[in-house]
């Protein structure tokens, strides 16, 4: 009887107690779900309004942060969005408009310096307050077509003595202020390969050995990509030498300080942000040969200079070089040389031309990245005795446009 009474209490509470954790378990469902459908729609209106901000927000063309011009709306139509380039075109669009950008990048590169990292966008955080460009392996395609349309234009044009300068970078003079463990491709050794590759009458300049010496000197800005102008002049005078052209010293310059606050195009890509700023000098002639015509011919523009100081107010203060990239620019020197210089170059060469002036009565710079004229037209019509190929090693080794040009295609 008393065991009866036992067996049936014990039911009895153990139905309780199923009953209780059913009820708890019930409970604790419905607050699960509620979490989930309020985190839901916390998310759904987190979406909606970066959706409704970027709609609404101001676009804009250029970022001064990462010191570059920002990709607008682009067009839409049927053929390119089968080619693929609307598509691809419009996610550059939404990404570079994205609200609030320049924080959220901030934001970032705060989060990877707290782990530690050494590398942002494709550059590296090295010693000695130096940020040095990341050197990827060439698009072997690329230079090939370059080289094979060097090789074809100068058999063309056979009496028209021709040079190639590619200079190595940052990330290969100073490749101790790599932070440890960065990888590393061996630039050198693509720029010896390629020189084998060109003809006989085009002659190669090395210019490694020449950097290499000077390498614990301002050769490379520390948050730019460029060389700084002492950097040009050694590698000038390397140039000078092999072109047997009278070989100017630092004595035959004043050496000007223009700015003292430039932060680079490599701070600006990485949002780092070097200690010291980089100083940007000028070197002037002290016989005072350096007066000079510049025709900025596309902009149907003349100077009597070869620096524009307005540029220094602005972030990229290396555009105080001839102003930044232009598409075909021609200075008269003061030079009794009689002889014309074509150089096809990149943004390394702007503050290189200075130290080229009393050596040729007229220089033409031509920029593949934006010159579609006829080169033999050109060629002819400025009587062109010598040819200089004046590039940076990674502009180069990624470069499409130089052989349509020499093509004229």
């Amino acid at each position: 009887m008393v065991r009866d009474m036992t067996e049936a209490y014990k039911t009895k509470n153990r139905n309780v107690q199923q009953r209780k954790k059913k009820h708890k378990n019930k409970h604790k469902h419905k607050r699960g779900k509620k979490y989930c459908i309020s985190l839901s729609a916390l998310f759904i209106c987190y979406i909606a309004f970066f959706v409704l901000v970027n709609a609404f927000a101001e676009k804009r063309t250029f970022s001064e942060t990462e010191n570059r011009v920002l990709q607008s709306k682009p067009s839409f139509s049927i053929e390119k969005l089968f080619e693929g380039r609307f598509i691809g075109k419009y996610e550059d669009y939404k990404v570079d408009q994205f609200y609030n950008r320049d924080f959220w990048i901030n934001v970032k590169i705060k989060a990877d310096k707290l782990l530690l990292k050494k590398e942002s966008n494709g550059v590296y955080l090295g010693k000695d307050d130096y940020l040095l460009e990341k050197f990827d392996k060439p698009n072997e395609e690329n230079v090939s077509k370059n080289l094979k349309a060097i090789n074809k234009f100068a058999q063309k044009y056979k009496n028209v003595k021709q040079y190639m300068l590619i200079s190595p970078t940052a990330v290969n003079i100073l490749s101790s202020n790599l932070p440890i463990a960065a990888p590393v491709n061996n630039q050198q050794e693509y720029l010896d390969n390629y020189a084998k590759k060109l003809g006989s009458n085009i002659t190669f300049v090395d210019t490694y050995t020449t950097l290499l010496e000077h390498k614990k000197e301002d050769i490379f800005y520390r948050s730019d990509h460029h060389w700084t102008s002492l950097g040009a002049f050694y590698s000038y005078q390397k140039l000078a030498d092999v072109m047997n052209l009278s070989v100017k010293d630092s004595d035959d310059y004043d050496i000007e300080l223009v700015s003292n606050t430039f932060e680079g195009a490599l701070a600006s890509k990485s949002g780092y942000r070097t200690k010291q700023k980089d100083k940007v000098k000028v070197y002037i002639p002290k016989n005072e040969d350096d007066k000079v015509v510049v025709n900025y011919v596309e902009e149907q523009r003349k100077t009597a200079t070869l620096y524009e100081s307005e540029k220094l107010e602005e972030k990229d203060k290396y555009q105080v070089f001839l102003g930044g990239n232009h598409p075909i620019v021609k200075i008269d020197t003061a030079s009794t040389s009689g002889k014309t210089l074509l150089i096809f170059k990149d943004s390394y060469a702007n503050c290189f031309v200075p130290f080229l002036t009393s050596h040729f009565s007229k220089i033409i710079l031509v920029d593949p990245r934006y010159y579609y004229e006829d080169i033999d037209q050109l060629m002819k019509d400025e009587d062109v005795d010598e040819v200089l190929y004046l590039y940076n090693a990674n502009t180069f080794f990624s470069d499409t446009t130089l052989s349509p040009v020499l093509n004229n295609e």
